[in-house]
């Protein structure tokens, strides 16, 4: 679904314009001077004018404004972590709702707050059929703002005690909601963040991207927003890291990290950050990153596992997978440690810990269904078929999931099932098969900068099964770069033809030179033509 149309609001000139007024300025005035505080980030400001504008409507007999204005103080001092002060704000709320009881508007804010408050204190169950009643009063109401954000807590609650397909439900009511254009912009921001973190926290990556895109639309229609910035943009980087635009997710989690002052923001995006460079192969700063994201109070697993891992510390990987898989987590990220707990368990050759992880994993993807989790647990299945040696099981695992990773738009998961496709492939004696699904999944981890994993790669595509024959260890793409140095070619012209960088060809050159063990680009020439690795005519 598309967003509703807007036209953009310039929250820093309302505010500006308000500012110069602000001690003439009427309740409803107020109130909109509060909100275009919140949006530019003024906290300070938006609480005081909120206050004053309470006050202002209950002088005009005003109650059920009086009362929203000390919803919003209370609801949005309670999702920034500010405890003590939304505490006192909400119990004005419902000192202001004892006195005014019958007012469907202030009754649908009362439901509400106590809805958020049960939720607030771990007892997500309690706080669903409140989220529910709440909704009810708001629509009752024709207040679509408290709706929506009662649809998005009763979702956000269902999912945390386990009852996926409900809390999506509510999830996609939020959206119908906002699309159809009948939220407010105060309203929507924090309907879209919790909804799209939930999804992702679930592992519907098909979901989170749809609305990951609506949001930065929602977002570029706000000029001077800074609540939601920092979460739109870590929320764009992640669903864009899963499709492979690993440049952009940098320069993003970068933005948020160099801009963003809440703690639990910055966390996520040193963490991200740290993901991004891990899976490039910039091991110092991804240790970094690691480090300033677990300072912040993150957990670090499992990317700090498959660092130590790319090193070759495979006992410090796992000690610290066996660590975090101890603690309660979502479900994608539960799903994220049992995935690398197989990896690492297979390099460690524990195929039967290896096993137990994916066995874990498959039960988890089948609680949520959704295909991401879903994608994770047959690659692991196949992974650990191949080791065991069912190959058959294992090439139907694998190829199933590279067509849930195709269907998700992974490439960069989607070369790793077709790494392990070839490793199953050499497995069944069929080397020639093994080094095709090398090749694929080469091109796509250099065009990526996967170093960690391309070394990965090259290390198992040169060990071939019976007699080695000349050049037989080279892969497609080295044959051809081999070619065009026999003819003279230089790096340059080489990556103008094939599509390359020269950074990449320079590595396709050396490798080319270790695994025919000759020591430069004339020797190599000499070798290609007399094993005849190269057209002589």
């Amino acid at each position: 679904m598309a967003i509703r149309e807007a036209s953009v609001i310039d929250w820093t000139g309302r505010f500006e314009q308000y500012t110069a007024r602000e001690a003439e300025l009427t309740p409803q005035e107020l109130a909109e001077f509060g909100q275009a505080a919140w949006f530019i980030g003024r906290d300070d400001v938006s609480e005081r004018a909120w206050e004053r504008a309470h006050l202002g409507f209950l002088d005009a007999g005003d109650p059920a404004s009086a009362v929203l204005c000390v919803f919003w103080l209370g609801y949005t001092l309670a999702e920034h972590g500010e405890a003590v002060k939304s505490r006192t704000w909400m119990a004005r709320l419902f000192e202001l709702c004892a006195r005014f009881a019958g007012d469907p508007r202030i009754d649908a804010c009362a439901a509400l707050c106590r809805a958020h408050g049960s939720f607030l204190a771990d007892d997500a169950a309690a706080s669903v059929p409140l989220y529910r009643e709440a909704a009810r009063l708001a629509g009752a109401a024709s207040d679509p703002d408290i709706e929506v954000l009662a649809a998005m807590g009763e979702g956000r609650a269902l999912m945390q005690v386990g009852r996926f397909d409900e809390g999506v439900e509510c999830m996609d009511r939020v959206m119908l909601l906002i699309g159809a254009g009948r939220v407010s912009d105060r309203a929507a921001g924090p309907a879209y963040c919790a909804v799209i973190a939930s999804l992702l926290g679930r592992g519907d990556i098909e979901r989170a991207r749809v609305w990951t895109r609506d949001l930065g639309d929602w977002c570029d229609t706000q000029r001077g927003l800074e609540p939601f910035r920092g979460e739109c943009t870590l929320h764009r980087a992640t669903v864009m890291q899963v499709g492979g635009e690993w440049a952009s997710a940098t320069d993003a989690a970068d933005q948020v990290c160099r801009s963003d002052k809440r703690p639990e923001t910055l966390a996520n995006a040193w963490y991200r950050l740290a993901e991004l460079h891990r899976v490039s192969g910039r091991a110092a700063q991804a240790r970094d990153a690691y480090r300033q994201a677990a300072a912040l109070g993150r957990e670090v697993q499992p990317g700090l596992a498959l660092l130590h891992r790319d090193a070759g510390e495979l006992d410090a990987a796992w000690s610290g997978l066996q660590r975090a898989r101890a603690v309660p987590a979502s479900p994608a990220v539960r799903a994220e440690l049992l995935a690398a707990a197989v990896r690492i368990a297979l390099d460690r050759r524990q195929a039967p810990a290896a096993r137990d992880a994916a066995a874990e994993l498959a039960a988890c993807a089948d609680v949520t269904e959704a295909l991401y989790l879903r994608a994770l647990a047959t690659q692991a299945d196949g992974e650990v078929a191949v080791i065991e040696g069912r190959i058959a099981d294992a090439l139907g695992l694998l190829r199933a999931a590279w067509s849930h990773w195709r269907r998700l738009d992974a490439p960069y998961d989607a070369a790793l099932t077709r790494f392990a496709l070839g490793r199953a492939a050499r497995a069944a004696g069929d080397e020639e098969g093994a080094q095709l699904e090398f090749d694929a999944a080469r091109e796509v981890f250099e065009s990526l900068g996967a170093v960690p994993d391309l070394a990965r790669l090259e290390r198992a595509a040169s060990i071939s099964t019976g007699v080695l024959t000349p050049g037989s260890g080279l892969s497609r793409r080295e044959r051809e770069v081999l070619d065009l140095v026999a003819h003279g070619w230089s790096n340059r012209r080489i990556a103008e033809r094939l599509f390359l960088s020269e950074r990449t060809v320079a590595r396709h050159v050396g490798n080319i030179l270790a695994k025919l063990d000759v020591p430069s680009r004339s020797a190599a020439t000499a070798y290609a033509y007399e094993h005849g690795l190269v057209p002589t005519s």
